[in-house]
């Protein structure tokens, strides 16, 4: 799925078992999200693509001596999940002023040439990010119908190389080595440098290579006590579940967990606990009677100075007893 990652581009998320229909004939395939936005679907017998992969020319290096690969593989369908770009026209309304001239200045400084511009000395503007698209958890499937569930997040970084010191050991001769942090384009308040949705929930169908639906998922609690919602919640560790009723189940850093109608995106339940909620819920049966777990150990405060000590839990929800 990457050449030669130097993006931090690994596949964080399990891969997802399901059945599409396709070509006419019911097909077994493998579904894997990523952090660069895109869903990668294979035949599960044969490890072909389920539509075509297209190998497509990328930025070069402009380190000396650096040889990248010049082409990287890109799904042709279904549509990515998330935002691809960043430019000052991206900008979230959110920013005062001094933040926002600091970004657009160091976006328009920085090299900007799509998905897999390389990490430069200059800096490299990296959207959606290596902790962006989706991670840990983030997917989730209907196998029978052939849906795929997925929680994403954009977060730009700007990827800018520093000299890395040699080891003292080393000999005078060592070549010269270089390293990026994160990156993380967050303004002084801890959001995004990027305009809301910062997470979202979007819901394929694989049988014809689309989305569905894609929504906003969660809110930020200081901003949507102000009025502004549909944001999408911020630094989501979060992944769902989808029940065989066709309900999808997760949780957010704004204290909330939801059920969403998997197939239209209706919220249908929702229900705040007393602390952040992060990883995925566990559903289970016990004398037939089914239960919904969250772990509710996640900070919410945006920034150092606005987090406090939390008494983490993990929180059961449960079906009323039949009477």
């Amino acid at each position: 799925m990457v050449h030669h990652d130097i993006w931090d581009y690994d596949a964080p998320t399990a891969p997802k078992l399901l059945t599409v229909r396709h070509g006419g004939q019911n097909v077994d395939v493998v579904a894997q999200v990523s952090k660069q936005g895109y869903v990668w679907v294979f035949e599960r017998e044969t490890g072909r693509p389920l539509w075509p992969i297209e190998e497509r020319p990328v930025p070069a290096s402009d380190m000396p001596h650096e040889r990248i690969s010049p082409t990287q593989p890109l799904p042709t369908m279904p549509p990515p999940f998330a935002r691809l770009t960043f430019t000052v026209d991206d900008l979230s309304p959110f920013l005062d002023d001094a933040d926002r001239a600091r970004f657009r200045a160091e976006i328009l400084a920085a090299r900007n040439e799509g998905l897999f511009t390389p990490p430069s000395r200059r800096g490299t503007i990296q959207m959606p990010g290596n902790n962006g698209g989706a991670n840990w958890g983030g997917a989730a499937v209907d196998a029978a119908s052939g849906t795929l569930v997925v929680v994403s997040k954009d977060l730009p970084c700007l990827l800018k190389l520093a000299d890395k010191p040699a080891p003292e050991a080393a000999a005078a001769s060592v070549a010269a080595r270089y390293e990026t942090p994160f990156g993380f384009m967050l303004a002084s308040d801890g959001l995004a440098a990027i305009k809301p949705p910062w997470t979202s929930l979007t819901v394929y169908d694989l049988n014809a290579g689309t989305i569905k639906w894609q929504i906003p998922l969660g809110e930020v609690p200081e901003l949507a006590a102000k009025g502004f919602k549909h944001t999408g919640t911020h630094h989501p560790k979060v992944g769902p579940i989808v029940t065989a009723t066709g309900l999808i189940f997760t949780g957010t850093r704004d204290r909330k967990a939801r059920a969403f109608d998997l197939e239209n995106g209706q919220l249908l339940w929702e229900h705040e606990l007393d602390t952040a909620i992060e990883g995925i819920p566990a559903v289970y049966e016990v004398a037939g009677r089914q239960y919904l777990v969250f772990c509710a150990s996640a900070q919410v405060g945006l920034t150092p100075a606005t987090q406090v000590p939390i008494n983490g839990a993990y929180v059961a929800f449960a079906l009323p007893k039949e009477r």
